[in-house]
């Protein structure tokens, strides 16, 4: 897991581009985010801090310190050149050959498949190039959409943590899922 992260990795019917820290990236970032507020609000807890480019723009360099030190990758998913959302694979343990993925998609590109494909483009590029072991996810148990890609991809529920965020859109604590796969589950077989 030495090696640089690729610039892009390709799917069948989508691209993942590193997203790197320029203006354009987070104007294309915050754009899309700031459409999907309602779509994104449920799930994820950074929207509120996303207000204007610049906030994109912050992100996006403090996310490429992260990425120069091996620790952190993500990607824009794209999809006939429009982009659809992004996919990190984060706290990179290269002792532990393990990680986390996360994700999240416009509200005009779910249900299509798309994540379930950007996940499987992820887990080839670090199970087969990149030498990881387990990679896990974690979604509310409420996010009906997370758990069926982590379904769809084979990953394994390994349990629940109960009540462990506050979740200001429900203005509740909620459960986190956590969901697993390991080198030995990977298929090189796709969905997509």
């Amino acid at each position: 897991m030495d090696r640089e992260f690729k610039d892009e990795l390709h799917g069948k019917r989508i691209v993942l581009k590193r997203t790197k820290p320029e203006i354009e990236t987070a104007r294309i970032m915050f754009k899309t985010i700031d459409a999907n507020r309602e779509h994104l609000r449920p799930w994820l807890s950074w929207e509120k801090f996303t207000e204007r480019v610049e906030d994109s723009s912050t992100y996006l360099k403090e996310k490429e310190i992260e990425t120069l030190a091996g620790k952190k990758i993500e990607y824009g998913i794209y999809f006939e050149d429009a982009y659809a959302g992004n996919i990190a694979v984060f706290d990179i343990n290269k002792r532990y050959q393990s990680a986390e993925v996360g994700y999240w998609l416009s509200s005009e590109f779910t249900g299509q498949g798309y994540m379930i494909e950007a996940l499987e483009v992820v887990e080839k590029e670090f199970f087969e190039n990149r030498n990881l072991n387990r990679m896990q996810l974690r979604c509310d148990e409420r996010n009906i959409a997370s758990r069926k890609v982590a379904k769809k991809c084979g990953y394994t529920l390994e349990g629940k943590i109960r009540e462990d965020r506050y979740s200001e859109y429900f203005e509740d604590l909620r459960n986190t899922l956590v969901f697993s796969k390991l080198k030995s589950e990977y298929s090189k077989e796709r969905v997509y």
